[in-house]
């Protein structure tokens, strides 16, 4: 939406060819990225334990005002191909929620557990989460939320900065922000060098693929692990504040949108 992603990617492919162009790009981000951890914490921790339906329909709502601009770098009418790359990626992040749900993986005790092997899962959700990052149009967050990891990281991370002197405490959480920061940094330089590669001989069928993976995992916002058992004890109330962080979210995405990505 703010232009900046054939940037930001070009400074990650050439970091060794040009360092110093390369730093006054990522260094100002990754400042960015920290300060927004640092500020939204606590905030989407509360917002998540006392309002989990409205706060996941907000970021729905985010994903739905995108969608006309994305739209707009699609083919006018969809091929029988065209349908393929499109309706596959959707299916994997309906899945992708399902799989949650069936499964029953319980993501926070997996952050919360003793036990290592179930935590080597979190590499693979650090990558998982970071190459959404790096894939245009599609949200780390959104991710980890349609596969129920987005509370349970963000708890731990409550944990970590509340525990910042109870090295005691502070372990746990540590190993998990080390293993998720293991697979972030693989999947960051993999991913980036990957998006470069594809953009450069399949940028269509990139598009189409991103277009049909957002609106599956729309569907997957709202049928994963995390939220499914929330519709047991669904108020009135509750529903109607949902359907308008919905809308808010839906407004303010769609404006960004017309602001900015078409520039």
């Amino acid at each position: 939406m703010l232009g900046i992603y054939d940037r930001l990617i070009d400074a990650i492919v050439h970091i060794k060819k040009d360092f110093k162009k390369s730093m006054t790009i990522l260094i100002p981000s990754g400042l960015g990225i920290v300060t927004a951890i640092g500020a939204l914490t606590f905030p989407m921790g509360l917002a998540l334990e006392y309002a989990p339906l409205p706060t996941v329909a907000l970021f729905a709502g985010f994903i739905l005002g995108s969608l006309p601009t994305l739209r707009k770098a699609l083919p006018p009418k969809f091929s029988t191909t065209d349908w393929t790359y499109v309706l596959i990626p959707a299916l994997v992040a309906v899945l992708l929620g399902v799989f949650s749900v069936v499964g029953e993986l319980n993501a926070s005790s997996i952050l919360e557990g003793d036990a290592f092997l179930p935590k080597l899962t979190l590499v693979v959700v650090g990558f998982l989460g970071v190459s959404a990052f790096v894939v245009p149009g599609i949200s780390g967050s959104m991710l980890l939320l349609t596969i129920g990891f987005y509370e349970p990281v963000l708890n731990s991370l409550q944990r970590l900065i509340e525990n910042i002197v109870n090295l005691p405490s502070l372990v746990p959480e540590i190993i998990n922000f080390a293993l998720l920061g293991l697979g972030a940094f693989v999947g960051f330089i993999v991913i980036s060098l990957l998006m470069a590669m594809l953009f450069k001989k399949y940028k269509n069928q990139i598009h189409l693929a991103i277009y049909g993976f957002i609106v599956g995992s729309i569907a997957a916002i709202f049928y994963n692990y995390k939220i499914v058992p929330v519709y047991e004890n669904l108020t009135l109330i509750m529903l109607l504040i949902s359907f308008v962080t919905l809308v808010v979210g839906v407004v303010v995405s769609y404006a960004l949108n017309q602001r900015y990505a078409t520039r």
